[in-house]
């Protein structure tokens, strides 16, 4: 399964790749194949091996095994298996041809195709052949722009591969999910699915699929600007595709790691780890993959200036691109040629380049490639103050992003229009855009597309007299400036990753967190400031207005506007008190006193394990602490480490699961920080802390028809037996606080949130009612 295989395999082009059977040995067992489905089989393994580099050919190999196929399907002697056989061997030829089409960009065959594939899969009951099918559609639909259905087919993959229980192909097809949010401009949805991909592999002891997984989050972390957290996926990739020998896996996360080391400014370092990529390529003779990492290099020579050198590596890129037939990156590549010749001053041979990238890119009809290659187009003419031209460029641009709801696309383009407004001298038209651009950009997290933004509205304000906003402007501009290009200290801190590795860079993020956590609390304070300020204004609006107005109707609006105002203050300082809870200082204390044990008697592996599970549960803590509602997926990590370090801390001295109903999607569904964490420490603390023997601790997660209902059980000495002590007061203080943070879930959502408590014969019951909320 060609284009599965690729779309399905975490890490792009790389991922699950088969050992490559030697092409003579394959035309062997064709020649010498004593029946059809032997010979069926060597084709399609020959298909399989070729179809990268030789479209044409895997075409040829395709339609003769196809007709072969279906000469054998036509006998009357065959029976039930081997006609299954065939089948299948028919459907993964008709996917293949349909990866040739992909390549040559007639994405109208390739879908017609694999969606011929799925019916023979779907009247064979091939479950896998049926998923593959569905998520290659989805490709396909993605690139045409028909975005609804592209989602429709990939949640149908991942509900084939749930319902037949194959988990880790479900984690494949919710990496497929995740680069659907992504493409959507929705990077926080997809690094959910991410964090789900990897939670599954974690769970199944997948090395490959953790590696993987990481790379991904590294990925989308590094798009959104965070640099040192993607680096550090990238680092623990890194060790474990070299534990793996995987060959392929590894020169793609170097790459990925010379790319993010090149957005900082650290081209030296950058052009070290895309050779070791390239080396790694060149051995294992994979050619496009040489080629995409040439083009990477000329990128880093193109950014210390060595436009000849960029363009000799452009130059190997192209002549292998165009030799495959592989178009979009052939667009890509005539696209860097075209900026490698314009900074070197060569307009007119650029100008060629970019028309070529555009025109190519027309061919295929994939947006995204269209949408930069008009970029191209609209920076050069711009540059060549031909403004009227780049500004039909940029809308073009801007018309075709909206289209594809690719908001980070949108906030580039509608400030590269302002832009040229201001040059247009139209400073009021100029405002407009840009304050659309950092409205996106705002929303999305990008402190460079904000950058880019405000720096344009503040010359947009200052050339229309409004001093003051223009003020505003230059210091949020200068802000992120300082944010995006002034980190000297943020590449030294690179730099030491690269030095010395993950487990020493796991202390500076605890430390990290710790400063956060105080930035954290100076929040809710302001906000719980505000609300009392608000409040007092209202009461001061109150006595004012009744001397003006008389009517019960003015009266009752101020009420509720106090209301309003007191449900804020108390959610901000409820909110405040439960991160307190959730940061339980016993809790640290015993942590950190554990991990020393550990250093002291020298178990090593204990300590990193322990200290690695200890400071992600910080991060999700303090992550999920500054929002009223977060996941359920990441609900259940928080609490499924929190579970795990108790358990290492007390010597496995019970067992912990959490059971989730397969109907509850855990990434839509929203739930209240931590709000099950206290129940789940009392019966820790409370009940099993006190029992002779080894325990059980349950969650369980199910649905009802208007809440979620999460029970947690354990088989501890039960709240009768259980005395009272300072730390078990400290527990239940938790406990309370949920309670009321439950009363004001219920409040905002007018749907009831409870809590029952149940005594057990052995143990204790609580079970929690918490109303569906779902993301968006």
């Amino acid at each position: 399964m060609v284009i599965a295989g690729a779309l399905l395999g975490l890490a792009p082009n790389f991922a699950h790749a088969q050992a490559p059977d030697p092409i003579d040995s394959l035309k062997r067992a064709i020649r010498t194949a004593e029946n059809d489905t032997t010979k069926l089989s060597a084709m399609i393994a020959l298909s399989e091996r070729v179809y990268a580099e030789n479209p044409d050919t895997n075409k040829t190999i395709c339609r003769s095994a196809i007709a072969l196929a279906d000469r054998s399907l036509a006998r009357k002697d065959i029976g039930p298996k081997e006609r299954s056989t065939l089948l299948m061997y028919k459907a993964s030829a008709i996917n293949n041809l349909a990866a040739s089409h992909y390549m040559f960009g007639d994405l109208d065959s390739a879908l017609l195709c694999f969606r011929e594939a799925r019916s023979i899969h779907a009247a064979n009951r091939y479950t896998p052949g049926i998923a593959d099918a569905l998520n290659n559609e989805g490709l396909v639909l993605g690139i045409l722009g028909r975005y609804a259905e592209q989602r429709d087919m990939l949640f149908r993959a991942k509900e084939v591969y749930v319902n037949a229980g194959d988990m880790g192909s479900a984690a494949k097809a919710l990496n497929n999910i995740a680069t659907y949010y992504k493409d959507q401009g929705r990077p926080d949805t997809a690094l959910l699915y991410w964090d789900s991909c990897l939670y599954i592999y974690e769970g199944l002891q997948d090395l490959k699929g953790i590696a993987d997984s990481r790379l991904n989050i590294g990925q989308a972390l590094g798009e959104q600007g965070e640099a040192a957290n993607a680096l550090e996926q990238y680092l623990i990739s890194e060790r474990l595709y070299e534990q793996l020998n995987d060959d392929r896996g590894l020169a793609f996360c170097l790459g990925n790691i010379a790319n993010i080391l090149d957005a900082q400014g650290l081209s030296e370092e950058a052009l070290v780890y895309a050779h070791r990529s390239l080396d790694i390529k060149i051995a294992i003779g994979d050619s496009i993959a040489q080629a995409a990492e040439r083009m990477n290099i000329g990128t880093i020579l193109e950014d210390q200036g060595e436009h000849d050198l960029a363009l000799a590596e452009y130059a190997k890129s192209l002549a292998v691109f165009a030799r495959s037939g592989s178009l979009s990156n052939e667009a890509a590549v005539h696209g860097r040629i075209g900026s490698a010749l314009k900074n070197k001053g060569d307009l007119d041979s650029a100008l060629v380049h970019y028309r070529m990238s555009r025109a190519i890119s027309e061919t295929i009809g994939n947006p995204a490639d269209i949408s930069n290659a008009l970029y191209d187009l609209g920076h050069y003419f711009e540059q060549t103050n031909q403004l009227d031209s780049a500004l039909a460029n940029y809308r073009a641009c801007l018309a075709i992003d909206e289209r594809v709801k690719d908001r980070q696309g949108q906030s580039f383009a509608l400030f590269s229009i302002a832009r040229i407004k201001l040059l247009q001298h139209k400073p009021a038209e100029a405002e407009q855009w840009a304050r659309r651009s950092l409205e996106l950009a705002q929303e999305l997290g990008f402190p460079r597309n904000i950058m880019r933004a405000t720096e344009v509205l503040h010359q947009a304000l200052e050339q229309q007299g409004k001093w003051r906003e223009a003020l505003g402007m230059l210091k949020l501009h200068r802000q992120m400036a300082d944010s995006v290009e002034g980190k000297e200290a943020a590449k030294n801190t690179l730099r030491l990753q690269l030095r010395y590795g993950f487990r020493q860079t796991q202390v500076a993020d605890s430390l990290r967190h710790a400063v956060e956590l105080a930035h954290v609390e100076t929040e809710r304070q302001a906000a719980s400031a505000e609300a009392e300020q608000m409040a007092f204004r209202n009461k001061a609006l109150a006595s004012g207005t009744l001397l003006l107005l008389i009517g019960g109707g003015v009266i009752f609006q101020l009420d509720r506007r106090r209301r309003r105002a007191k449900y804020q203050r108390d959610a901000a300082q409820l909110e405040l008190k439960a991160l307190r809870a959730q940061m339980n200082p016993h809790f640290i204390f015993n942590a950190l006193a554990s991990i020393n044990d550990y250093v002291l008697e020298n178990e090593r592996d204990l300590a990193s394990d322990y200290l690695t599970k200890f400071a992600r549960l910080m991060r999700l803590v303090l992550e999920n602490s500054r929002k009223p509602l977060v996941p359920l997926v990441k609900d259940m990590e928080a609490l499924q480490l929190y579970m795990e370090l108790e358990c290492l801390r007390s010597n496995g001295s019970f067992e912990h699961v959490i059971d989730m109903a397969t109907d509850i999607d855990a990434i839509q569904v929203m739930v209240p920080p931590l709000a099950i964490q206290p129940f789940v420490e009392n019966a820790i603390r409370h009940g099993l802390a006190k029992k002779d023997g080894n325990g059980h601790l349950g969650v369980t997660i199910r649905n009802r028809v208007d809440h979620l209902l999460v029970t947690v059980e354990d088989d501890g000495v039960g709240r009768g037996r259980s005395t009272t002590s300072a730390a078990d007061n400290k527990t239940s203080l938790g406990t309370h606080i949920t309670q009321a943070r439950l009363d004001l879930l219920t409040m905002s959502s007018r749907r009831q949130a409870t809590i029952r408590y149940t005594d057990l014969p052995q143990g204790t019951r609580v079970e929690v009612e918490l109303p569906w909320v779902l993301q968006g």
